[in-house]
């Protein structure tokens, strides 16, 4: 698979990714219950009762239409038959003007926009690791196959010492010198093995795949989306996030101040009884408004003030220092790229240069100029400086993807509502 087959598996795969977007979802709908306020609410009732209590059986007669001057009778006031009352209601209720429920609206919008943006990060990082997990499985490839070139060479040297003892001019120790060189290549071609397996599971790892699936990445050469400008961290969807944060956690203390104030709620209800179900009915209605205003809490609502006022400031210094902490992320970043831009260049130069060492070394040893473990060092070392050099490429990418996912600004179709 390409580079961007993986990102975009990450983006939609990864499990850390779709926790997130399941968080998100449901801020959305605890957004859209908290803001239900806004609207009347209207239910049905329906049920059964038979009593010979007094006051149930007098008030059932009322309301049934079934009172009589004989039910005046104080034995039958104080004693009367059981009585069954079958009843049926629709009711509405709303509450206009309610400060308090409207800022823990706010609130919960707030919430859900920090959670949206949190699911967008969440996106952003899995994306960023699937490309580091992508390059690094790349890089283990490349040190297979310099692990192959070396195990090549040192086959080529000890089929040389093999020919040199036969000729008189190698002794047998030079001839286990060479054996011994080949039998560590070939462990290190071993490790190099596993090395690209372990990296190609990561791999799948980091993109969702199913187990058993194996990544193999097509793509060998990445282009540096970093950004050397500065950038307004405070525009990134986790910064955003975490300033939501701030303004839902503001809202929360209004909503505890704001206990204070009057709540008017008006209702309706219409009622039905009869004796039997759906026979006599008996109907009534009732419609009115009340007005609640706390007087005395026991001291509750300035403790829930106290305690969201504190909750807003964690939240405010938690921002402050988020913001902090990314700066210093990015200026170390910058740094870390600059340095592996300057290291990668100069592996690739040691490694090009000891190659032509080793190349120049094989011809004075054939040529017998030069002895068998000068020839063996040679050859290490170019094949050491090989393997330094995929690992300065592979730090140049990872630097440079790290760069471009700490300084991604990118505000289109953000969750929140708003394009910033």
């Amino acid at each position: 698979m390409s580079l961007e087959d993986a990102l975009d598996l990450a983006r939609r795969q990864s499990p850390d990714v779709q926790a997130a977007e399941a968080r998100a979802e449901a801020a959305r709908q605890g957004s859209r219950a908290a803001g239900a306020y806004r609207w009347p609410t209207a239910g049905l009732e329906g049920g059964a009762i038979r009593s010979d209590d007094p006051v149930a059986a007098f008030g059932g007669r009322l309301r049934q239409g079934r009172f009589a001057q004989q039910d005046f009778d104080p034995s039958i006031l104080n004693h009367p038959d059981a009585l069954t009352d079958w009843s049926g209601a629709v009711g509405a209720r709303w509450a206009p003007l309610d400060f308090g429920a409207d800022a823990a609206y706010r609130a919960a919008k707030a919430e859900a926009e920090a959670a949206g943006l949190g699911a967008e990060w969440a996106s952003r990082a899995a994306a960023f690791r699937a490309e580091a997990r992508y390059v690094e499985a790349v890089a283990a490839g490349e040190r297979l196959g310099a692990a192959d070139l070396a195990l090549q060479a040192a086959e080529a040297n000890a089929r040389r010492a093999e020919l040199r003892l036969t000729q008189g001019v190698l002794t047998e120790a030079d001839v286990l010198q060479t054996r011994a060189a080949l039998e560590g290549a070939r462990a290190r071609r071993i490790d190099a093995e596993r090395g690209l397996a372990d990296a190609r599971d990561r791999l799948a790892v980091a993109i969702g795949l199913p187990d058993g699936a194996v990544p193999l990445p097509t793509d060998t050469t990445f282009e540096s989306t970093a950004s050397v400008q500065d950038v307004d961290l405070g525009a990134r969807p986790d910064m955003m996030a975490s300033e939501a944060g701030v303004r839902a956690a503001h809202a929360r203390v209004q909503q505890a101040g704001r206990s204070r104030l009057p709540r008017v709620e008006g209702f309706a209800r219409l009622e039905t009884h009869a004796m039997r179900a759906f026979s006599g009915v008996q109907r009534d209605w009732t419609v009115g408004f009340q007005l609640s205003l706390p007087v005395f809490t026991g001291f509750k609502i300035t403790a829930m003030e106290r305690a969201a006022a504190a909750l807003e400031t964690a939240a405010q210094r938690d921002h402050a220092q988020r913001l902090r902490e990314g700066q210093a992320q990015v200026a170390e970043a910058r740094r870390a790229l600059e340095s592996a831009r300057q290291g990668s260049t100069a592996a690739e130069a040691a490694a090009s240069a000891a190659e032509e060492a080793a190349r120049l070394m094989r011809r004075r040893f054939d040529e017998g100029l030069v002895a068998t473990a000068d020839l063996l060092s040679a050859e290490a070392q170019a094949a050491g400086l090989r393997t330094r050099a995929v690992d300065a490429r592979l730090s140049l990418h990872i630097a440079s993807a790290r760069l471009a996912f700490l300084t991604d600004t990118t505000t289109e179709d953000l969750p929140g509502g708003e394009n910033r």
